[in-house]
């Protein structure tokens, strides 16, 4: 007769490394699904300042980065030589509406420039947009796939003018 707690013991040794790593990899994927969700509303929060305060491209960008790695922040806090932020802004043309015989060819060229400036919205070329870049580390068990990092990546548009404070108040 074979021995019954002999062979639990062997079968507990053999599946235990592999319930560990399953559970190492939901915890390790759970920890990347929440850095890209961060990354995510980083980009939303970027692209709010942008519609709707006058601030600067460089204040923006280091709003986001506090947003994302202080050390004071609740919850977790990435590391900022591995983060990379493009912010860029475009606002409408501001229209000059002086009505004068001398100003008619400048009031054409200003609306000829805004239809130029809808057109290009429409066809998506004059978007301002937040784009976060974050290149995570595989584990060391995963790096035998060949590769040390990989980037999540995250970006918000916002409708250029939309919104926006304009360009003079920005600088």
């Amino acid at each position: 007769m074979l021995n019954k707690k002999g062979q639990a013991m062997v079968e507990a040794a053999l599946t235990a490394p592999i319930i560990a790593f399953f559970l190492f990899t939901i915890i390790w994927f759970g920890e990347v699904f929440l850095s890209w969700q961060q990354i995510v509303t980083a980009a939303r929060y970027g692209t709010d300042l942008i519609g709707n305060t006058p601030f600067s491209k460089e204040y923006i960008e280091k709003d986001i980065q506090d947003y994302l790695c202080n050390e004071n922040n609740i919850g977790r806090i990435l590391d900022p030589e591995r983060l990379k932020i493009t912010i860029e802004i475009k606002d409408f043309p501001k229209l000059d509406y002086t009505v004068s015989l001398s100003e008619i060819n400048k009031l054409f060229q200003s609306i000829t420039n805004s239809v130029q400036s809808m057109s290009a919205i429409f066809t998506g070329n004059n978007n301002s947009f937040v784009e976060i870049t974050y290149k995570y580390k595989y584990p060391s068990i995963l790096k035998l796939a060949g590769k040390d990092t990989f980037e999540l990546r995250a970006r918000s548009e916002i409708l250029s003018g939309t919104g926006s404070a304009g360009a003079k108040e920005r600088e």
